[in-house]
């Protein structure tokens, strides 16, 4: 069944070396954010900004940005509410936020204590007077103005004035988050995300106020050298961000706080940021990747990094509220991802205390929910207090979950009528506008070569070809189809792979690192070009204690892989860990990036009958090769394949068999030519049906003994854990 532990942690610690996905200093600079987060004596100052109201760019998001840091810092990191100022819209001009980093955070913060900075807007770029060809990055304020030809000043804060706001804090914990972009691309909305930069040419400059207190700073003796910055993307990329289902925000504030809610004292903040920029990557593509930026990467840290301790235990969210004499509750759940937000109604949430109190989830707006509490026989009055925090217990997902295509805005109008004809024939999939929530959009396929053309920008009808796209935009690879395919006929063609995006959204539903109780393991592993382990995965709630050795030095080179990256030559395989005191069953899927899921097994390749046998307690195994042969030579592990792009791997682990998607399998599936034990799903969405069932059967003794009753999906968190790894293929 695999190598014991202990000689398999012999021989990984000679070949693979070390689990993590960043280099040491980057490592430590960003543990910085979370070693700071969690000081448990020092006290901790913030300040939150948000501007949606812009004069003539609004925003959706920002103010939303704001709720998820103060709940996080509050009920996550124990931040003193009124140590936290929040400045919105009419308040965030830009003498109220540069007075308020100084009043409130400046003249306050001592050596010692924690201090974080957000901001979430527009940005822009300026040009200084004496260099005009020299450009700058600014924040816009709420009070932005329009230059004129007799006065070019806008009222813009520099970045160079932030950060040397931050390197004059008396202390080193400090940290800003900018959740903005400054480039003008020439369009304000790109597919279903509005972007963050100020929608208009740059042709303004600093005024003269912006640029005295920029000099005051820079001539202070007192300027730390470094000052650390988690940025939305690089500078020359677009920051966006997106509405879901009740409410609007960031993608890189949502999915950096929605990381932190679940974040471990073993967690480095490496895995944390990757993730977040895993998560912006898979919604937004190449056109927004988050960043760490440091100014002085030579300086020694300042900080002890070795005693990060987080004031609590990981979390899908907290109490903010009782009514009804204790018997209603409610929830901020910043912590659950966006597709379980969604379809959580009817789950159930544990109360992180003694007294296990269950909350039933009765309704919900945006992030905040009521719940009831549960009744219990042994319940004592006065146990429910503000502030406790929430993990989930029961994950109830309804059984007709179905995949939403928006419309793209350049289709015309009879395109759009029989596209919504064409769409309202293919089961569970329902059409909505340009700009709601979805999860594909679909559209014409941009053309760069014509026969005929109507006008150099509009090819005609004949040669017009429809495709699926991602929400940034992105063809969504393989889906093209030729030229002069009728929009009825295009839908048809691509029922296939709405199916397969649909199974790739159900099997997403079933990831739960941040609330499984059960004690597995996966690590993901090349074998070739380079024997290396990439990444590991485990439950954060398990209680695992193992850990690989630091990174290599030769993976110390790649100081800005903030996302897994596989070259399509690579040879690669999973191992799989059981640590609990029970055998556990598996079942591992790969989707490419054209949505395409396949299915992993162990032993041959005429054969998925290892995913039928289970991983007994303490015991590993790889997939898809035999763990006895695993590092001599390079025949074993599969080929990273597919179209260039993000593709995902997910480890689905319970404690039951998988009998209904075994098989779903066997029913209909298609052999790879590779000689592997990979097949290549033909009816995908069968699978993932069945894996569903299967979780919902292996949950029903906690469903009951919990109480409740359901026509919906029950999963039980504690007997089902399903890991994934998002990774860049090149």
């Amino acid at each position: 069944m695999g190598l014991k532990r202990r000689e398999f942690l012999q021989q990984a610690g000679r070949v693979l070396g070390a689990i993590g996905i960043s280099d040491a200093l980057w490592l430590r600079l960003g543990s910085r954010y979370l070693q700071a987060l969690a000081q448990p004596t020092a006290r901790k100052l913030a300040l939150l900004v948000g501007v949606d109201k812009y004069p003539d760019s609004p925003l959706h998001g920002c103010v939303t940005d704001v709720d998820l840091q103060r709940e996080l810092l509050i009920y996550r990191f124990g931040f003193v509410p009124s140590d936290i100022l929040t400045l919105t819209d009419a308040q965030a001009t830009r003498d109220n936020i540069e007075t308020a980093f100084v009043t409130h955070l400046s003249e306050q913060a001592k050596p010692g204590d924690v201090v974080v900075f957000h901001f979430s807007g527009c940005g822009s770029r300026v040009s200084l007077g004496e260099s005009p060809g020299i450009m700058q990055n600014s924040l816009v304020p709420a009070d932005d103005v329009l230059p004129l030809l007799a006065n070019r000043a806008v009222n813009d804060i520099l970045e160079e004035t932030l950060l040397l706001l931050v390197r004059e804090l008396a202390t080193e914990n400090a940290i800003a988050i900018l959740d903005t972009s400054y480039p003008y691309p020439g369009f304000r909305k790109n597919g279903n995300f509005r972007i963050r930069s100020r929608p208009r040419p740059t042709v303004g400059q600093p005024g003269l106020a912006e640029l005295t207190f920029a000099e005051d700073l820079r001539s202070r003796p007192n300027l730390r050298p470094d000052a650390t910055v988690l940025a939305a993307g690089a500078n020359s990329q677009l920051a966006a961000e997106q509405e879901w289902n009740g409410f609007t925000a960031g993608l890189f504030t949502y999915a950096l706080t929605q990381t932190l809610w679940w974040a471990t004292p073993a967690s480095s903040f490496s895995v944390c940021f990757s993730r977040a920029a895993g998560t912006v990557e898979k919604i937004a593509g190449l056109s927004q990747q988050p960043q760490i930026r440091h100014h002085d990467l030579t300086a020694a840290p300042t900080v002890n990094f070795s005693n990060l301790m987080l004031n609590s235990p990981a979390s899908d969210g907290a109490v903010t509220a009782l009514e009804d004499g204790g018997k209603t509750v409610h929830l901020w759940l910043g912590g659950l991802s966006p597709g379980v937000l969604e379809c959580s109604g009817g789950s159930v949430f544990a109360l992180d205390s003694s007294a296990g109190d269950l909350l039933l989830l009765r309704g919900r707006t945006g992030l905040s929910a009521k719940a009831q509490v549960l009744e219990k026989p042994s319940r004592t009055e006065g146990q429910l207090t503000v502030g406790q925090l929430v993990r989930e217990e029961i994950r109830v997902l309804p059984r007709n979950i179905g995949l939403t295509v928006a419309l793209d805005s350049g289709l015309e109008r009879i395109e759009r009528v029989d596209a919504t004809s064409a769409f309202a024939t293919v089961p569970q999939v329902a059409v909505v506008g340009s700009e709601q929530p979805a999860d594909c959009r679909f559209g014409r396929v941009p053309e760069t070569t014509l026969v005929e053309t109507v006008s150099p920008h509009e090819p005609a009808l004949s040669q017009r070809r429809y495709g699926l796209f991602s929400l940034a935009q992105m063809l969504i690879p393989d889906t093209q189809g030729d030229g002069g395919e009728a929009v009825k006929v295009a839908v048809q063609r691509l029922t296939p792979q709405l199916k397969a995006l649909q199974a790739g959204k159900l099997l997403r539903l079933t990831v739960n690192e941040g609330s499984s109780r059960l004690k597995v393991r996966a690590v993901l592993a090349t074998l070739a070009p380079q024997a290396r382990a990439l990444a590991q995965r485990e439950p954060v709630r398990a209680g695992g204690d193992y850990r690989l050795e630091p990174l290599s030095g030769e993976s110390e080179k790649s100081a800005n892989a903030h996302i897994l990256s596989m070259s399509k030559s690579s040879r690669s395989l999973c191992i799989l860990y059981n640590d609990s005191d029970r055998p556990v069953y598996f079942a591992v899927f790969c989707s490419d990036s054209a949505g395409r899921l396949s299915v992993f097994g162990t032993e041959g390749k005429d054969s998925v009958a290892g995913m039928s046998g289970p991983i007994a307690p303490g015991e590993n195994l790889t997939v898809p090769a035999a763990g006895a042969i695993l590092f001599e030579g390079f025949a074993n592990g599969w080929a990273v394949s597919g179209p260039i792009g993000l593709a995902e791997t997910m480890i689905i682990f319970s404690e039951s068999p998988f009998a209904q998607t075994l098989a779903a399998i066997e029913a209909e599936m298609q052999q790879t030519r590779d000689a592997l034990p990979i097949r290549v799903l033909l009816n995908p969405l069968n699978v993932a049906r069945a894996v569903l069932e299967d979780l919902h059967a292996a949950s029903i003794p906690g469903v009951q003994k919990v109480g409740i009753s359901t026509d919906d999906l029950a999963l039980d968190v504690n007997v089902w854990a399903t890991l994934s790894f998002v990774y860049r293929v090149v």
